[in-house]
Formats: C-alpha cells, sequence, structure tokens
C-alpha cells in the first residue's frame, strides 16, 4: 500500500523533469531572440522598474493560476490521471523553454534571480496540486467501478476544495515576493 501511495510522486516528478529537458532541447530550433522574449525576465523588471506592480503581478500569477485551476478540474474526473501528468510536463516544457532564454539574455546572474525562484516555488505547488488532484481521480474511478458506499465523498470534496484554496493563497503569497524580488531587481 506504501509503495502505491508514492508512485504518484515519482511519476509527477519525472514528467516535470522529461519536459524541462524536452523544453531545453526544442529550445535549441528557436530563434536567441525570440527565447529571450519569452523567459519575459527583461520585461518583468522593466515593468517593475516603472512601477507597474499588478501587471508583474498578473504576469507571475496569471499562468500558474490557470494550469493549478486545470489541475483541480482534474481531480474531478475518474479517468484524468494521464492528464494530470501531461499537465506537469507541460508545466516543466514550459520552464524548459524559458530556462534557454534566461542564459541567453543579458546579465545572467539577475536574470536566473528573477526566474528561478518563482519559477521553481510555483511548479512545486503545480505538483502538489496534481499530487491532490491524481489521489480524488482515483476515488472517483474506484467508486465507479464498486458498489462501495460513497457518502464520504462528499467530505474529501470539501477537503481537496479547502487544499486547492491553500494552493491558490501560496501561489498568489509567490507571485507578491516574485513582484518584490522583480522590484528589488529593477532598483539595483
Amino acid at each position: 500500500m506504501n509503495q502505491q501511495r508514492h508512485s504518484p510522486d515519482i511519476a509527477l516528478a519525472v514528467f516535470t523533469a522529461v519536459g524541462v529537458t524536452a523544453g531545453v532541447i526544442l529550445s535549441l530550433g528557436f530563434d536567441e531572440d525570440y527565447l529571450v522574449g519569452l523567459c519575459g525576465v527583461g520585461r518583468k523588471i522593466s515593468l517593475a522598474g516603472g512601477g507597474n506592480w499588478f501587471a508583474v503581478f498578473m504576469s507571475s500569477f496569471g499562468g500558474s493560476a490557470i494550469l493549478l485551476g486545470a489541475a483541480f478540474l482534474l481531480g474531478f474526473s475518474a479517468i484524468a490521471q494521464p492528464a494530470e501528468l501531461l499537465l506537469v510536463g507541460f508545466r516543466g516544457l514550459g520552464l524548459g523553454l524559458c530556462v534557454r532564454g534566461v542564459y541567453l539574455g543579458g546579465n545572467v546572474l539577475s536574470s536566473m534571480a528573477a526566474f528561478l525562484p518563482f519559477a521553481v516555488f510555483s511548479t512545486a505547488v503545480l505538483i502538489l496540486s496534481a499530487r491532490e488532484a491524481f489521489y480524488l481521480s482515483q476515488r472517483y474511478l474506484a467508486l465507479s467501478t464498486t458498489d462501495e458506499n460513497r457518502l464520504g465523498i462528499r467530505s474529501q470534496v470539501r477537503d481537496y476544495s479547502a487544499r486547492f484554496m491553500i494552493y491558490f493563497l501560496l501561489l498568489a503569497v509567490l507571485a507578491a515576493g516574485d513582484t518584490f524580488l522583480a522590484g528589488v531587481l529593477a532598483s539595483a
């Protein structure tokens, strides 16, 4: 039973790593200026330097929140486990594409400081949320294939929803930290 409990964690980590690797490999075929623009570090620091904090916050929070919302919805499907794995793989693919852009842009240390903290921590939140979605999805699959009592699912859905609210709040805090960091880097 313990072995089964850890299998989604390993699979989610592997899919994320494979996505990052695939993104880096794919980025070799892209134009360097396009990759620098895709990573968005220069734009983020420029917006923060201009005092447009809300735009910086929304650029950090928006894309990650959409992926988190997708993970939330996938948890309600009995057959969504492959999609949950692909979701974190897709996130990894995007990170892999952006990583090369960070290195190609000027001032690598400043670019890494503006990109990596939020990218790593928001990906960790996405992996945790995908794990929650994976478990609820497995529960729905088990309920659909047995005559098991379905009364307990209500409390599981309530707990699931509460955990996702925490994940959304955590993501908002991370985006606010990313905004603050971009402001610090813009003034340096």
